[in-house]
């Protein structure tokens, strides 16, 4: 399975003989798609990895974000969304599991161990943690299983890899989260909100915390989900959602946001809302 072609993926996890198992899915969107609708997973735990950019899912009144590296659990039987935001551009994959005993073993281990990793879930549900890049590792793994599953080798492969991320999963839910954003994560954002109208470069957001390109563009990755480039353009397309409900010229929002050109503006706008800043603005008035 070539993960660099494949945009979308969805495998019913019972064609596999995973009898606690729905449903198994990745996708990677070079641009944001539409959100999903209200809905929920009847008798089902959700549980979302967010590899790269951003998600967001709404749960009652409650909005959860996630960034690159958040993991999210959904309870069963809840109904969810991604609220006013579209499926965002990015990286994500998403397991479904049963938690009624009655459905049968989960990947062939013993009763208690299963009813303690899905109870250890279920007690971090809607909450969002840092995760680990190794799970990418194992979930890419798992995804290459079932593209090529032939054999009993198989079958014992993918129990083992559901097994293995379920208890990285659990580890992971359990450490220390980082809730206050760093010192020089403030710094950062101060500088970009205060210089959101021009063109900013990452060699200057790296000298400002004092570090090297090459070294920031790691660290900062690290810290927020995505490259420095992409997490200032974010903030200029907020800024430009509300600037677009005044009276102002779409070619003055993209200028008084650093923007070269209006179809720059444009394209990177559509990118992030997956519309136009015109329609934006038409659907603003309606």
């Amino acid at each position: 399975m070539d993960f660099g072609t494949q945009e979308r993926r969805v495998f019913n996890l019972q064609d596999f003989g995973v009898k606690r198992g729905l449903a198994i899915g990745h996708y990677r969107y070079k641009q944001v798609k539409p959100g999903l609708e209200r809905h929920q997973h009847k008798g089902a735990l959700e549980i979302c990895y967010c590899m790269k950019g951003q998600q967001h899912y709404k749960i009652g009144e409650q909005l959860y974000e996630l960034n690159g590296n958040d993991i999210f659990v959904v309870p069963p039987n809840t109904v969810h969304s991604t609220g006013e935001y579209p499926e965002d551009k990015g990286e994500l994959f998403w397991i479904q599991l049963l938690v009624d005993s009655s459905k049968g073993k989960l990947c062939n281990m013993p009763k208690e161990q299963t009813e303690f990793l899905l109870a250890a879930l279920l007690d971090k549900s809607e909450h969002v943690f840092k995760g680990s890049f190794q799970l990418k590792f194992i979930l890419e793994k798992l995804m290459v299983q079932l593209e090529n599953f032939d054999s009993l080798l198989s079958k014992i492969m993918v129990d083992q890899l559901i097994a293995q991320l379920l208890l990285e999963t659990v580890i992971l839910s359990n450490k220390p989260q980082q809730n206050a954003p760093s010192v020089k994560l403030n710094e950062l954002d101060k500088f970009i909100h205060k210089n959101l109208f021009r063109m900013i470069y990452v060699d200057e957001m790296a000298n400002l915390v004092g570090m090297s390109v090459g070294y920031f563009k790691f660290w900062f990755k690290s810290k927020t989900g995505m490259p420095p480039r992409e997490y200032v353009n974010r903030l200029k397309i907020e800024q430009a959602k509300l600037d677009l409900r005044t009276s102002k010229r779409i070619t003055e929002v993209a200028f008084g946001l650093g923007f070269g050109t209006s179809q720059y503006f444009a394209t990177t706008f559509k990118k992030f809302t997956g519309t136009t800043p015109k329609s934006f603005r038409r659907l603003q008035r309606e």
